[in-house]
């Protein structure tokens, strides 16, 4: 008996190949996700490299001996160098300004061109306007050693920049003689608007025509009648003005450079 198999059986036992998915061949990655930042991370330094020391030759070997051997000279001839000169070392006399003992320096005017100068302080018991030796004879020095330097007026403390003017004006006052001869006796028109006392402060045209009425042919013959005479206080005027050209160098014209030195 033959059996004869349905179309259905006959085609379930046919073979379908499967579908494949077709995918695109992709070469696995080598991106490896970074740590989250944790702050700045220090990043080491190169170490140099040592310079290689090129072989010397002779007369390099030669300078450097040479420069080792006048070493010890040349520091030698440094110390042995004589001073530069400066405007302090001819003044013979100085009038105190300052003594500071927190620095031991002093600081002094100058009664032959009323510059300040800094000088060592050799006694700390010297006293503001004292009249001091500061000349080159280092034996008559009792009050100061050596010379420092310049002392700059905006520089001055306080203290010593009052005391200034009243330094000066007696200094003007002890030597009022020489003031008077030298300056009030003969001071005359500098131009044809300008005489000579319009140069002191306080002092206009009017007033400088009544003290040359005032002084006449004979002359004042002291400080004290002359402040009579015309109302004034001439020593502390003529101060001011020395003062004001040791503030100022290039006031002009400069009684500092006309009236001193001191005559003996």
């Amino acid at each position: 008996m033959v059996i004869t198999l349905s179309g259905f059986s006959r085609d379930r036992n046919i073979k379908v190949p499967k579908k494949i998915d077709k995918k695109p061949n992709v070469e696995p990655s080598n991106y490896i996700p970074s740590r989250p930042a944790e702050g700045r991370v220090a990043v080491p330094k190169k170490t140099p490299k040592p310079p290689q020391s090129k072989p010397r030759n002779k007369s390099q070997n030669r300078r450097q001996n040479d420069r080792l051997n006048n070493r010890g000279r040349s520091t030698n001839q440094r110390q042995q160098r004589p001073k530069r000169a400066t405007p302090l070392d001819d003044e013979v006399w100085a009038r105190v300004i300052e003594n500071d003992a927190k620095t031991n320096v002093i600081v002094a005017l100058g009664e032959s061109k009323m510059m300040l100068g800094r000088y060592a302080s050799m006694n700390a018991a010297t006293a503001v306007g004292e009249r001091i030796y500061v000349g080159v004879d280092s034996s008559k020095r009792t009050a100061v050693g050596e010379i420092l330097g310049m002392a700059k007026i905006d520089r001055l403390s306080n203290s010593a920049s009052n005391d200034l003017p009243l330094v000066t004006q007696v200094f003007i006052e002890e030597n009022q003689n020489h003031f008077i001869k030298s300056f009030f006796n003969i001071a005359g028109p500098l131009s044809l608007k300008q005489h000579a006392f319009e140069l002191l402060p306080g002092i206009g045209k009017k007033k400088a025509l009544q003290m040359v009425e005032i002084r006449g042919s004979s002359g004042f013959t002291s400080l004290e009648q002359l402040n009579e005479a015309c109302s004034i206080d001439a020593a502390e005027l003529l101060a001011k003005r020395l003062v004001a050209e040791i503030q100022d160098r290039n006031l002009q014209p400069r009684l500092s450079e006309l009236l001193l030195p001191v005559s003996a």
